[in-house]
């Protein structure tokens, strides 16, 4: 007897979105390297398992709608509505985070994590990606094809009467038993794949967005299977003591104004004279670091870095427990003036939290409506009144974060230099390939523009007479990527290529010539060496994991949210050091290429020592709990 048309309407649904989440899952395979034929076995495995998993929502649902809902002898129309509007919706719903999942890893190659829902949770987070309109407008037409397309298979299982007759409660039964094996088969390998260090299968892994993170250590250890991978480095977490030593002061050391620019993803090769003049005639007159790293690939990372003088896995329990860097204490004890502006939000990142969080409100600005460019010009009018009105018997502060420069790039059309680039970006239809050449002509046009205003505010500091007593930086937080090592913006994965991370480093300290630095520096070394321009006798290494700018740094670590890197004269090694991704290391040259398994191995047997040493500094200012 069969079954009710119902039933098997939506037995038949399902099976066709099995196939559409298989299909959006397989969308992933390109983006991982499967070296031989047992990689081909998980990845298929995992994409068969993985699609009945995230199905399985969508079908709980029905089943208990259809204990819930009152049964009848002839069913009503408006039950039949509602098991199938359920199963459409929640089908939907799949398919549209796995193909949200899937442009973020193709633009960012890392899946929905812990970073991003911070991102989406967070006040200004959204607005902080510099999403345009014509983006929310491809959002909402994908929203509705999805569920279109989603709302077209249950229109499509309603006219295949032969294929409904073929799942019978036996088949369904025995297809069911085989995906569970074939599940609970691909997650033993991938956990062994955890337990033993391969990189290969692991990488393949990374293919499955929303994968479970199991781990069976004990098992294998019990079946007597040798543990082979790295030891993992947990380093986030823990109650801060920072700094490790009271600070002292001489107190007859001047107090220089401090102004501290810095501009949202500019990146080293910005600084020119053509695209950059104004800056570029600045730095002829100051010191000019010509190979400058920020601390990390993202803004949270690479503003710790700058002012906290310290390693990334920091960040977490300094802004939990809301730790202000030493530097911002050393102002407020020698009673400067503040003059804090953004042109984007202090709560993301959030630097409420950290940076500025012993700062009354009053002496914080952020600027978060309004094209960025224009936002830039308000806050730059805005300082320079501050300055012209201060008491000038007090030292003054200020920090200017510029946002023109973050992606879409914003800048007044008139004042272009660069007259071939991309109108709008729509991140949602872009084409990286095709485009990139006008993207980078908009990087170029803000980054002009950028230029202009700090003009505006050096003229106003020279015609205050301030410059010949302050202290007068210009960075990026980070860099941006244009396709230079196969990536679009910053912040990807586990690279740390030199384009997310090498920026321009001016510095103007009054009583100091004029300078060009040829060995490579870091932000990390930018918090020491203002404080000692501020009169702080204490060694750097009571508040710091750096020494002064003046001083070269044998090795370089660099930070982003869940990852850290270690930088020397040959090879950068990234891992993981939060739990949130597998851990492994990926080792790259300096020329950003992966290395061959032989020399990965070597480089690091060899810097074993090295990363054990920078997993120690990174937990020196944190006890237990």
């Amino acid at each position: 007897m069969s079954q009710p048309a119902r039933a098997v309407s939506l037995r038949t649904y399902f099976a066709l979105a099995y196939g559409a989440i298989f299909i959006a899952l397989a969308c992933f395979w390109p983006f991982v390297e499967v070296a031989d034929g047992m990689g081909w076995v998980f990845i298929l495995a995992a994409t068969a398992g993985y699609a009945g998993f995230y199905l399985l929502p969508a079908i709980l649902v029905c089943l208990l709608l259809e204990r819930l809902l009152p049964a009848r002898a002839q069913a009503p129309r408006w039950r039949n509505a509602v098991l199938q509007t359920a199963a459409t919706v929640i089908t939907a719903a799949v398919l549209l985070i796995l193909y949200a999942d899937y442009r973020l890893y193709e633009l960012y190659q890392f899946h929905i994590n812990k970073f991003v829902i911070n991102l989406v949770s967070t006040p200004g987070g959204i607005a902080a990606l510099g999403a345009t309109s014509a983006t929310e407008r491809s959002v909402a037409i994908q929203v509705a094809l999805l569920l279109a397309a989603s709302a077209g298979l249950l229109a499509l299982a309603r006219k295949l009467p032969g294929f409904r007759d073929h799942l019978t409660r036996r088949r369904l039964a025995v297809a069911f038993s085989a995906l569970t094996l074939i599940f609970i088969g691909q997650e033993l390998a991938f956990a062994h794949g955890k337990y033993a260090g391969d990189d290969k299968l692991l990488e393949v892994a990374d293919a499955t967005p929303f994968r479970i993170p199991l781990k069976l250590s004990s098992l294998f250890k019990a079946l007597g299977i040798k543990h082979t991978a790295r030891s993992e480095l947990r380093l986030a977490g823990g109650t801060v003591r920072y700094p490790v030593a009271p600070l002292q002061q001489d107190k007859a050391a001047p107090s220089p104004n401090v102004i501290m620019l810095v501009a949202e993803s500019f990146r080293w090769d910005l600084l020119d004279p053509e695209i950059t003049p104004n800056l570029w005639r600045f730095s002829q007159g100051a010191t000019r670091f010509e190979r400058h790293y920020s601390g990390g690939n993202r803004t949270r990372m690479g503003l710790f870095s700058l002012f906290y003088g310290i390693y990334a896995p920091y960040w977490y329990s300094f802004e939990k427990q809301r730790v202000a860097p030493v530097l911002m204490d050393t102002l407020r004890s020698r009673n400067y003036q503040f003059a804090i502006h953004t042109s984007q939000s202090f709560d993301y990142p959030e630097l409420r939290h950290t940076t500025f969080t012993q700062v009354p409100e009053e002496y914080l600005q952020e600027i978060k409506t309004g094209e960025p460019w224009q936002r830039d010009i308000q806050n730059i009018s805005d300082i320079i009144a501050k300055i012209e009105k201060r008491d000038t018997k007090r030292p003054f502060y200020s920090f200017m974060f510029f946002e023109s420069t973050h992606a879409p790039y914003s800048f007044p059309a008139q004042d272009a230099l660069r007259r071939e680039y991309v109108t709008e970006l729509d991140y949602i239809k872009l084409n990286l390939r095709e485009n990139i050449g006008g993207m980078h002509a908009r990087y170029v046009n803000a980054a002009h523009h950028i230029d202009r205003e700090v003009a505006r505010l050096l003229a106003a500091l020279k015609e205050q007479g301030m410059l010949d007593n302050t202290i007068v930086l210009f960075t990026g937080d980070h860099g941006e990527e244009f396709l230079e090592k196969g990536h679009w913006g910053h912040g990807h994965g586990t690279t740390f290529t030199e384009e997310q991370i090498r920026v321009p480093f001016i510095l103007s300290i009054p009583g100091q010539a004029p300078a060009v630095v040829s060995h490579r520096t870091s932000h990390l070394q930018v918090a020491p060496t203002l404080m000692r321009a501020l009169g702080v006798t204490n060694p750097p290494s009571d508040y710091s994991s750096a020494v002064p700018l003046d001083q070269t740094l044998p090795y370089f670590v660099l930070g982003e949210y869940d990852l850290m890197g270690v930088m020397d004269e040959e090879y950068k090694i990234s891992f993981p050091y939060t739990g949130s991704f597998l851990f492994r290391y990926t080792v790259q040259d300096m020329n950003d290429h992966p290395v061959a398994v032989d020399e990965r191995k070597r480089a690091l047997a060899k810097r074993d020592a090295l990363l054990k040493a920078v997993a120690a500094e990174s937990r020196r200012f944190v006890g237990g709990g």
